[in-house]
């Protein structure tokens, strides 16, 4: 009987290395495109896909199909080996017909037949105990029987889903029962050269032969399936492995050598009734995963639902931005037509009428009063209409090579009025040797009104203000300060200071005038021009603003690119 077995087992072996076939495979893949690659690996069931299973074409009808000859040599071999075991099998009837009746069972849960929650099977854990107990042939004979069993419940199933299979019945069963027969012809042998002792299941003493055995029946599954799957799909058999297999091998051989070897050590001790206990947990273990599914499914369905609602209250909250700020858009628009160019024709005519002579003294007044209104009004808007350039990305930026003192001249002229008013001196101390900075001008002398109109509002009549700049040692950066001895900033004001509509909080400032964002557009077009500015400040001794711009001969490539 031993000798009839090794034949068998090198019989198949030529087949699965020679070059017409090029047989050089390792893992497990079943080729049912609807079962899952690791109960299909455990079941080794042979199927078709559907999108492959074409019919042959004139050329291939001319010639012999590789895919075919494969099969139908394996299928063949399978039939001897089924004649086989039903010769050499020593154990009794009984004892046989009790194991094809578990694998036909763990077979069946793992379909959708009766219990379409549950897709969990221990069919290769029922034939590896048969293999411990039983033997080579027993133990093919209930593998080739539960490969059947898998075979026609994977059909059952197609057809009723409306896809059945164009491969012959007959074909894929024998297939299956033919590769995974020899499989395990192949693992009892492994399991007695390495040790392992029949019918005397020792878990400790035949752990190893056991892992041997379980990794073997994997391999030659594998050698024989997956080189079916790659003639067919003309993919290599390695990706073929890693894309379907590589992750269930683990899962599987540890459920072959726990499962089947506390079933055969339940089954030596104590008979069916054994069985009846080794299954009992695996029952259990089956039913709390269904709750667990059910259960886990009613959530991830909420969840949804929550994720649903959170997307479409999301999409309407987005619609009301998109309207805000088309809204916005229109608001802006109106003021730049409909604000700022009527401001802008009353300064213009009321120079005009300023330049008239003969004009009482009363009529002079109203009409500085009124361009006074008209500039602050003008000032306002332009703010308004920078802030929003700013937020959008939109600010239009014109970057050059200037020259500081040029921008602090055309800045002190706006600001000189405002000064001598409150008897303030300004003092610039600016080298005319400082190198150039690369920004807008427009936009570099608006900073500077901006800081030196705040620095003349929160000055006391006589004070001082001081302009410095000069060049980074190590940043390649511009530094301008401009400091001033008025009343500070409060420390708790300090870190919102460039925030819109900020304003300095004090019985001292209730006289001033101010809207709260000369500072913020100030940051904002110090950092579109790639710089920083700071403050320090210290209450009733003065504030010390700074910013910097980049250097002309040094000019950041990021702020060189920018475009008009």
């Amino acid at each position: 009987m031993a000798k009839g077995r090794v034949y068998v087992v090198y019989a198949a072996i030529p087949l699965l290395v020679s070059p017409p076939f090029m047989a050089l495979i390792t893992l497990v893949v079943k080729l049912d495109s609807l079962s899952t690659a690791a109960s299909s690996a455990v079941r080794g069931q042979m199927s078709m896909d559907p999108q492959l299973e074409s019919k042959p074409t004139d050329a291939q009808t001319r010639k012999l199909n590789p895919l075919r000859v494969y099969t139908s040599c394996v299928s063949a071999l399978g039939v001897g080996l089924l004649l086989w075991c039903l010769r050499s099998m020593s154990s009794s009837s009984l004892d046989i017909l009790l194991f094809i009746a578990l694998v036909a069972l763990a077979e069946l849960t793992t379909s959708t037949v009766f219990m379409p929650e549950i897709a969990f099977t221990v069919s290769s854990a029922v034939y590896f105990a048969a293999l411990l107990l039983f033997g080579s042939p027993s133990a093919a004979f209930v593998a080739m029987v539960g490969a059947l069993v898998a075979t026609l419940v994977i059909d059952i199933i197609r057809r009723r889903q409306g896809s059945p299979s164009r491969v012959p019945i007959l074909q894929r069963a024998l297939f299956n029962m033919a590769s995974l027969g020899m499989a395990v012809v192949v693992a009892g042998n492994v399991y007695i050269l390495c040790g392992g002792e029949v019918g005397k299941v020792a878990l400790l003493s035949n752990l190893l032969p056991m892992v041997l055995a379980a990794a073997c029946t994997e391999i030659a599954n594998a050698a024989l399936v997956v080189k079916a799957v790659s003639l067919q799909t003309g993919t290599p058999a390695f990706d073929v492995w890693k894309q379907n297999v590589s992750w269930a091998l683990p899962i599987q051989l540890i459920g072959m050598v726990v499962g089947g070897g506390g079933l055969a050590l339940g089954y030596q001790i104590a008979g069916p009734a054994g069985i009846g206990v080794f299954l009992l947990p695996v029952v259990l273990t089956i039913y709390a995963f269904k709750l667990y599914v059910r259960q886990t499914k009613a959530q991830m369905a909420h969840l949804e639902e929550i994720i649903a609602e959170r997307t479409d209250d999301l999409r309407k909250t987005n619609e009301e931005l998109k309207q805000l700020d088309r809204v916005k858009t229109r608001l802006f628009s109106t003021i730049n037509h409909e604000m700022r160019n009527p401001l802008q024709s009353i300064l213009g005519y009321t120079d005009l009428l300023l330049a008239t002579e003969p004009l009482t003294r009363d009529q002079e007044e109203m009409l500085l009063s009124i361009s006074y209104s008209s500039e602050r009004l003008l000032d306002l808007v332009n703010n308004i209409l920078d802030i929003s350039r700013l937020e959008d990305g939109k600010l239009t930026l014109v970057p050059q090579t200037m020259g500081i003192l040029p921008a602090v001249t055309q800045a002190l002229a706006v600001i000189k009025p405002m000064a001598e008013q409150k008897h303030i001196s300004i003092n610039v101390d600016i080298s005319e040797t400082i190198p150039d900075g690369y920004a807008d001008p427009r936009k570099v002398v608006q900073i500077l009104v901006n800081l030196l109109s705040n620095a003349v509002k929160y000055t006391p009549d006589a004070g001082s203000i001081a302009i410095t700049a000069r060049s980074g040692q190590t940043d390649h950066m511009l530094e301008i300060r401009v400091s001033d001895d008025g009343i500070g900033i409060p420390a708790d004001q300090l870190p919102n200071i460039f925030d819109c509509f900020s304003h300095v909080e004090r019985a001292a400032t209730w006289y001033t005038v101010g809207t709260g964002l000369g500072l913020y557009i100030s940051n904002g077009l110090v950092e579109a021009q790639g710089g920083k500015i700071r403050v320090e400040s210290e209450e009733g001794h003065g504030s010390c603003f700074t910013f910097t711009l980049p250097m002309a001969q040094q000019l950041p490539v990021e702020y060189a690119s920018v475009s008009q």
